[in-house]
């Protein structure tokens, strides 16, 4: 049994997402497919276009075979906590193989080799990165400018500036911190660029579908989601059940107006200099969008901002070291064996039941899965209030499965 792992957020799912679940089925022979995925909110620092059972299900209809939930702490992560929180997890299932990732480059040994001097920081490296600190460049820029000239290599400096490139390096060092058994495999990324909104390519960039999504037809989309999932994607948005960053602008409001510099420093992603700006500012909060780049600096990105803003609406506080329990979203019928092979040899307990975690889970582990439950309360919420269609919560929400 050869089973293939994807960390993803498919936010939403599109034809990028259907081509790489195909390249795994026939370039790794892959016999099962396994997503770990972020819950209702995701690393830029927002909520997900879609809720996660919504976005499992359109993940299980193109050919995924078990969909498990990313705690909301590593989901709304850093690069290194997403990616090292993710892989955990699938190492955690016993039964992953591989992990597949798309990437800009397709040379896995040098993305495993930047990541063992990301992973040693030697001396002369390190004091490269320190430098560019000093020099206000953002922690991302600062980074890719010391390995370039730490490797004297400067085709390096384009490779470092892609994201899903960024982002395969910090699986890899994942793979490495964790002596992980998992192979990477980097599967070269068609289409679109990441920030790219242009629709016109057959593989979009899902923020070039969250940007035009609600300035075309439907029918223009329908070439960009694959068929199996497009029912499940036109019903969505024809029955309002999704989230702008903008729906949750009264929260932010209101969230600001208890904090202050020194409580706002406690959270995840905050800095005394940070927590001071977003209070100096605060009385002038329009939008989530606007607000964070009026507080930006050039040494802070804006997804690093609002992830700050976000952990202090949610009260994230840390991201786990590790964590014992993987959620089920969802699986495939004809997948069944796999949760059975996962049962005998992983490390953490399965839960397909919310309410379960109580039983299941020591009390440190059942407080980081109430945190996700938070989390997602939270956005049912919205979405009812939106919507006019009965809250649901947390415990009540059954397993996708096809």
């Amino acid at each position: 049994m050869k089973t293939v792992g994807i960390i993803a957020e498919y936010n939403p799912f599109h034809t990028g997402h259907k081509y790489q679940l195909d390249q795994i089925r026939q370039k790794l022979h892959a016999d099962y497919i396994v997503i770990a995925m972020s819950g209702d909110f995701v690393q830029r620092g927002t909520p997900a276009l879609f809720s996660k059972h919504v976005r499992a299900r359109m993940a299980l209809s193109c050919g995924a075979d078990l969909v498990v939930e990313l705690p909301v702490s590593v989901s709304t992560a850093s690069a290194e906590g997403f990616a090292k929180g993710a892989v955990h997890l699938l190492s955690g299932l016993g039964v992953t193989d591989v992990l597949c990732f798309g990437s800009e480059s397709t040379d896995t040994q040098l993305l495993m080799e930047l990541a063992r001097i990301l992973l040693r920081e030697p001396e002369p490296y390190r004091q490269l990165l320190t430098k560019n600190l000093k020099d206000g460049l953002s922690f991302p820029a600062a980074r890719s400018n010391a390995l370039t000239l730490y490797t004297h290599n400067p085709q390096l400096a384009t490779l470092l500036s892609k994201p899903n490139t960024i982002l395969g390096i910090e699986y890899c060092k994942a793979i490495l911190s964790l002596k992980s058994s998992i192979h990477p495999y980097a599967l070269q990324r068609e289409g679109s660029g990441y920030h790219d909104t242009d629709l016109s390519d057959t593989f979009p960039s899902a923020s070039g579908i969250r940007t035009r999504i609600f300035k075309e037809p439907l029918a223009c989309f329908q070439d960009l989601i694959p068929s199996p999932s497009f029912s499940i994607f036109k019903k969505a948005i024809e029955e309002g059940l999704y989230l702008k960053e903008s729906d949750l602008d009264p929260l932010y409001r209101y969230r600001l107006l208890l904090e202050t510099p020194d409580s706002l420093q406690q959270y995840l992603d905050m800095n005394e200099d940070l927590a001071r700006r977003i209070c100096t500012c605060a009385w002038e909060y329009s939008t989530f969008t606007e607000f964070a780049a009026k507080v930006k600096t050039k040494n802070m990105t804006q997804a690093r901002i609002q992830r700050a803003l976000l952990h202090a609406l949610l009260q994230i506080r840390h991201t786990p070291s590790d964590f014992h329990y993987a959620r089920i979203l969802g699986f495939r019928k004809a997948s069944s064996s796999l949760l059975s092979q996962i049962k005998k040899r992983g490390s953490m307990p399965l839960l397909s039941k919310a309410a379960d975690a109580a039983l299941l889970l020591p009390p440190t582990e059942n407080n980081l899965f109430q945190e996700t439950v938070f989390a997602s309360n939270l956005y049912q919420t919205m979405l009812s209030q939106k919507t006019g269609q009965p809250f649901i919560h947390e415990y009540s929400q059954p397993v996708v499965v096809l």
